[in-house]
């Protein structure tokens, strides 16, 4: 089993004309102000950050450096630099970095992919999917030039509902990305993609592995977010039986 590797890694890209970033940047359609705006209240813990952290709102976030899995579908805040509680917190998994175990290969047929060479358990954070977080207009205009162009598409379209307000995040790491970008879309993947906030309200996109994953195995998500009925013109190679034939399209 590897731990996070820190803020920064020793991963390089395969394609030299993809600009490496560890994290996410602000691209066409983002307020970079609101993109670059921290939260300006912590938590006021001064050892364990548990139930009654301010940050960790009533249900722990991670077990044991494991995403809880009551979690998974709740809204998650790590503590952050405003906080005063110790860089050892509990509640800082995501901002430690990627595992140190990834590495980008060439498949038969679907170009790159991801996988890890050493084991990973269930639950376990594996890298953010990172890039240029861009607005929605300007998603749907890449989409549409990668497919008039017939040009791989990397742009991930994430919905959540945080109370009663719907907030959608549009990330694009085909000039500007993490390792993250590496890994394929399978429609019985091996990981999950959960929603993060660390420093603001925008969200880091994260996997965690969604079941243990030998070495050797490749790390696939779900590209939709399980959002089933909505079908992209790119047929799926994802080999497995069940698989829907197409990839998923995220209606924007």
């Amino acid at each position: 089993m590897e731990t996070a590797s820190g803020d920064f890694d020793n991963y390089d890209h395969p394609i030299p004309s993809v600009m490496y970033i560890t994290t996410n940047i602000p691209g066409v359609g983002v307020n970079a102000e609101d993109f670059e705006s921290e939260f300006t209240v912590g938590c006021s813990c001064t050892e364990i950050c548990e139930e009654s952290c301010s940050c960790v709102r009533g249900t722990v976030n991670y077990i044991n450096d494991r995403l809880n899995p009551e979690k998974k579908s709740g809204l998650i805040l790590e503590c952050n630099p405003a906080c005063s509680c110790p860089q050892t917190c509990k509640n800082r998994l995501v901002q430690r970095g990627p595992l140190d175990c990834l590495e980008p290969f060439q498949t038969p047929a679907k170009g790159f992919g991801l996988k890890t060479n050493k084991f990973v358990s269930i639950n376990q954070f594996i890298c953010e999917y990172a890039g240029e977080v861009i607005g929605i207009d300007e998603a749907k205009r890449r989409i549409e030039e990668n497919r008039i162009k017939k040009e791989m598409n990397y742009i991930l379209v994430v919905s959540e509902h945080v109370g009663d307000t719907k907030m959608t995040t549009c990330i694009d790491p085909k000039v500007f990305g993490n390792i993250g970008r590496y890994s394929n879309h399978s429609c019985q993947p091996s990981a999950n993609l959960v929603p993060v906030r660390v420093e603001g309200l925008v969200p880091r996109l994260c996997l965690f592995a969604s079941r243990h994953i030998e070495g050797g195995e490749e790390i696939t998500f779900d590209y939709g977010g399980g959002i089933e009925g909505n079908l992209s013109e790119t047929v799926c190679l994802c080999g497995f039986s069940g698989c829907s034939g197409f990839l998923p399209h995220h209606p924007i």
